[in-house]
């Protein structure tokens, strides 16, 4: 009965060290749920029948196929799959040295040994419960939402390849180096002071897989924070181009005033009406984007049009909506439309046939904004159901990042976007919900 107990204490420490990385890590679903039981009973039957000798090997070769199985069936968050097995395998592996350490501990107890063993292993179920308790009650994740995408879905290749490379090194020392300390306990077991050294290393363990995912946890943050930082960069020198281009037009109204008042003054009124037509056409660029609260946003719609225009390519504006008031943040709401509108750019850029240009309509809801940029679609319908998808790309030399950039965006704020084609244009539609109000 005692020795069931223990075996039990053991499973239910382990399917908590899994329930607790998967929290912060990944999501965790019904199925999830049922494959930890799957393992505390796994670990349960192993440790009765072979006394602890082979549950080390068995719980990590299960860890693998888990993490395998996972990967296949959702293979757009495979470093999420990996990172929770990492960060289990090496928890695991720590607890592995904890009980080497208690073992040390209750040797020699010949009557109460198997008792004191049991406390022991409660100790650390207690400590790793309370953990997860904390964890689930105030709903901490380790990453943010979808942190895969915006730190490995770098448009530079260099740059992905590089972070790719880094945050797999990382991952993999830690397993590695946590390995190795649990490997190390069966020579220092044999020792004089052994239990001093393997409980010095059950510490150290400890506190280094802590300061490894911290580093992890850092270095993640510090590349999405530096790729915000760059956007914002770009964004304050189209805000500095726009502003610079409405100042002119400002210095010229008043030369303009004084040229339409000399005009009307020799009654010239057809070359009056033909000035002042410039006139309203040089302004007209301006004055369809004024609606947008955010000036930045503003800033990036005229960049682009001029982009355009330099590509030969026309652009048309049809804005309605002020953009306000709505759940994401405006530099979310410049990586959206940038996209869609890159997107349109290239799309066209290959084309002779550019009499459509690329028209952008933007306006409300009851409770949403909804964004339209269409232009003339020279693809085949078997490419609609693919434009979304991660990697994707109908063009040469193409990430395939942007579009999915725009649906992971909208669908963190249960927004959505999709493709509509009317004839032969086609229309990216994004709807992105207006904040709730309390």
């Amino acid at each position: 009965m005692l020795q069931f107990a223990i075996s039990l204490v053991f499973g239910l420490t382990v399917g908590v060290i899994m329930s607790l990385m998967l929290w912060l890590n990944t999501s965790f679903n019904l199925t999830e749920f049922v494959v930890i039981v799957g393992f505390v009973f796994i670990g349960c039957t192993v440790w009765t029948f072979t006394d602890g000798r082979f549950t080390d090997l068995t719980l990590i070769a299960l860890l693998v196929v888990w993490t395998l199985s996972r990967i296949l069936f959702d293979r757009k968050r495979t470093f999420e799959k990996l990172l929770t097995f990492a960060m289990s395998t090496t928890l695991v592996l720590n607890y592995y040295i904890y009980l080497r350490f208690i073992g040390l501990r209750v040797l020699g107890e010949v009557k109460n040994g198997d008792i004191s063993q049991l406390s022991y292993m409660l100790v650390y179920l207690v400590i790793v419960a309370a953990a997860f308790f904390i964890v689930f009650i105030q709903k901490i994740s380790f990453f943010n939402n979808a942190w895969v995408r915006d730190f490995f879905s770098h448009e530079d290749k260099r740059m992905k390849n590089n972070r790719t490379a880094i945050f797999s090194f990382l991952m993999v020392l830690t397993v590695v180096i946590v390995f190795g300390i649990y490997m190390s306990t069966a020579f220092v077991s044999e020792t004089e002071n052994a239990m001093f050294y393997i409980g010095f290393e059950f510490f150290f363990s400890l506190v280094y897989i802590f300061i490894s995912f911290i580093m992890m946890k850092m270095l993640v943050e510090y590349y999405i924070l530096s790729d915000i930082s760059e956007q914002e960069k770009q964004h304050q020198k189209e805000l500095k181009s726009f502003i610079k281009m409405i100042r002119a037009q400002r210095h010229d109204f008043n030369l303009h005033l004084h040229a339409v008042n000399g005009l009307l003054e020799a009654e010239k009124y057809d070359e009056c009406r033909a000035y002042v037509s410039k006139m309203v056409s040089e302004t007209e660029y301006v004055n369809e984007v004024l609606p947008i609260h955010d000036t930045s946003i503003s800033a990036m719609l005229y960049a682009y049009r001029s982009d355009a225009e330099n590509n030969g390519i026309k652009m048309t504006f049809d804005i309605t909506t002020n953009l306000r008031g709505l759940a994401l943040e405006g530099y979310e709401i410049n990586r959206i439309i940038g996209n869609l509108l890159q997107n349109a750019i290239d799309a066209l850029t290959e084309q002779t046939d550019r009499e459509y240009g690329i028209v952008v309509k933007m306006y409300d809801t009851a409770d949403s904004a909804v964004i339209d940029v269409s232009n003339k679609f020279f693809g085949s319908a078997e490419e609609l159901s693919h434009f979304f998808e991660y990697s994707y790309s109908g063009k040469r030399n193409h990430e395939g990042l942007g579009l999915s950039t725009v649906q992971r965006i909208a669908e963190s704020y249960k927004g959505v976007a999709y493709v509509e084609v009317d004839e032969d244009v086609i229309h990216f539609i994004v709807r992105l919900p207006k904040r709730s109000k309390k």
